[in-house]
């Protein structure tokens, strides 16, 4: 397969750009290679100034074909909000573990209290991935009809703070740049997933979390926000073509109309 036209530019905008990103190009294995292969490129390292890259070849619960009309709303975006950022923090905590456990619970000391009020970045992590797992599990069951409710109330760790999550883990880490997101999207999404994303894109969020969202152009399936506003481009993101993809989509789409 084809590399892309001047790839390594396109690495450095991907991982440099202030911006959150859609970047358009064909879901093939090349594209998922490239993107994957940024982790290597850009880890996370303590006392560092560079971006660290965060793959996910899945990022937010699956499209499922079920009546929601007698379901709860604020539950099932609230589910997949906390799924995502539960998925997000396990991977910041789980690259950590490469490195000592004692310089980690010491650094993190801070974090692991104001997150967890617990002792241990292992502990942490523990309770991060049973939240995250909760919430997938669980959503799924009450969409279809296996479960009345969410019984939230038997996490130890309800919700996280995202943004504040990723900003004190870079202080008590010392980095002064950002992580960068990267969704590489396989297959369709929960409507919720999608609108929590989006809700992501449309925050000024970039100095500590940034978004790249890779899609073929006409996949996506909303661009509003779980608060029924639009994210717009330029004001909320920008855009990159990988490929040829988006070029051909606008002209499908000027020759549908002509």
């Amino acid at each position: 397969m084809a590399k892309y036209g001047n790839e390594e530019y396109l690495k450095r905008r991907i991982m440099n750009d202030s911006w959150h990103l859609f970047l358009y190009g064909y879901a093939n294995k090349h594209r998922s290679e490239v993107l994957e292969s940024l982790e290597k490129d850009y880890p996370l390292i303590p006392d560092s100034d560079k971006p660290v890259a965060l793959y996910f070849n899945s990022l937010g619960i699956p499209k499922i074909d079920d009546d929601f009309s007698e379901k709860d709303r604020f539950l099932m975006e609230f589910s997949n909000r906390e799924f995502i950022y539960f998925t997000i923090a396990t991977k910041i905590l789980e690259k950590s573990m490469v490195f000592d456990i004692n310089m980690l619970n010491e650094r993190l000391a801070r974090l692991i209290s104001l997150v967890n009020n617990g002792k241990s970045v292992e502990q942490l992590l523990g309770e991060v991935k049973r939240t995250r797992d909760f919430y997938y599990e669980n959503y799924l069951k009450y969409v279809k009809g296996l479960i009345g409710e969410i019984p939230i109330a038997e996490l130890k760790l309800p919700y996280i703070d995202l943004t504040m999550f990723a900003m004190r883990y870079k202080e008590c880490m010392n980095m002064s740049s950002h992580f960068t997101v990267i969704f590489d999207k396989q297959s369709p999404l929960s409507i919720h997933s999608v609108r929590e994303i989006n809700t992501l894109i449309g925050s000024r969020i970039t100095g500590d979390i940034s978004i790249r969202v890779a899609i073929e152009p006409d996949k996506w399936e909303s661009y509003y926000d779980s608060y029924n506003g639009r994210i717009e481009c330029p004001h909320d993101y920008s855009t990159l073509e990988l490929d040829d993809s988006y070029q051909k989509y606008m002209k499908s789409l000027r020759s549908s109309h002509s």
